[in-house]
């Protein structure tokens, strides 16, 4: 089953993305490679096989995929989420270490109970989140639950209409909607600086509900709203780019993926990359122009 191995960043400044992920999040470096010219490095989350992969590409892309005035923009990743036990804690723990978290949070309530949200703006446009609730809760969704943080849970993608990305991950990844949820709190429009208010749906897709999976989410906009970023997304951009997927088979998948209306593969390339070993991979293109970095599995995992 193709798994949702994390996020990746492109980036002129490697130092500022790597230190991030290791001070807030617990990341570890786990290779570095040259491809295509641009230096690549891949880091994990010690006890498990997810992780992250930034990038600095040579040239590196003049403009970041968003921005101040498109945090609400739809059709582009959005924000990493990593579930915190201890809110307080991990918020306390990141600006310790000199990173803005923002000052206002998100409450809200979903059918399995109260649930915490804040954001930490990051460099290149991006957004880290942590998630704080009902340990029960978790317990199904994040394999690291004894540390300030976990490893990454999940990517949010808004959408206007996730119906042909849904299309897309069942058809060309096998990934089915493995959690549902739903909510309307004033709050949240205020994290994200929304002057309109904000009535969440999401659809989350992935192999599982406890490894990485992306979040399909519609923030209840009118189209007028905040606006589309679709094709901003690419790899001519800064910030977050896209995700890494691992696959047993990148054949199938690239098949799977030219046959698909609205997306595509691009060519095969060599990667010898720990953790993923000495392998072959190739960028496939969503229906939404999100790119996903299909990465041939070696047999390394956790």
């Amino acid at each position: 089953m193709p798994r949702l191995f994390g996020p990746l960043f492109s980036t002129a400044d490697l130092t500022a993305h790597l230190s991030r992920l290791g001070d807030v999040f617990g990341m570890v470096e786990a290779g570095r490679a040259m491809v295509h010219g641009a230096e690549v490095v891949a880091l994990r989350t010690p006890g498990t096989w997810a992780g992250a992969v930034v990038w600095r590409p040579d040239p590196v892309p003049a403009y970041a995929v968003r921005d101040e005035a498109t945090r609400l923009g739809r059709d582009a990743l959005r924000v990493v989420d990593f579930y915190a036990p201890d809110l307080d804690r991990a918020v306390a723990h990141a600006r310790g270490l000199g990173y803005r978290v923002e000052s206002g949070e998100a409450s809200y309530e979903l059918a399995e109970g109260a649930f915490r949200e804040a954001h930490l703006p990051g460099p290149d446009g991006t957004v880290t989140a942590f998630l704080s609730g009902p340990r029960d809760f978790f317990a199904g969704f994040a394999r690291i639950r004894d540390r300030v943080v976990s490893e990454v849970c999940s990517i949010s993608l808004p959408l206007g209409d996730a119906g042909p990305s849904l299309d897309f991950y069942a058809d060309v990844l096998g990934w089915g909607v493995v959690y549902e949820y739903s909510f309307d709190d004033p709050s949240f429009s205020d994290l994200l600086g929304s002057t309109e208010r904000l009535r969440v749906r999401s659809s989350t897709v992935g192999p599982a509900r406890d490894e990485p999976y992306l979040n399909l989410v519609d923030y209840g906009l009118p189209e007028s709203a905040g606006g589309s970023l679709l094709g901003r997304s690419g790899l001519d951009r800064r910030g977050l780019v896209g995700v890494v997927v691992t696959v047993p088979d990148l054949d199938d998948v690239r098949r799977r993926a030219d046959g698909h209306p609205g997306a595509w593969s691009g060519a095969v390339f060599a990667l010898d990359l720990p953790p993923f070993g000495a392998t072959r991979a190739a960028v496939v293109t969503s229906p939404h122009r999100i790119v996903h970095v299909v990465v041939e599995d070696a047999g390394f995992g956790c």
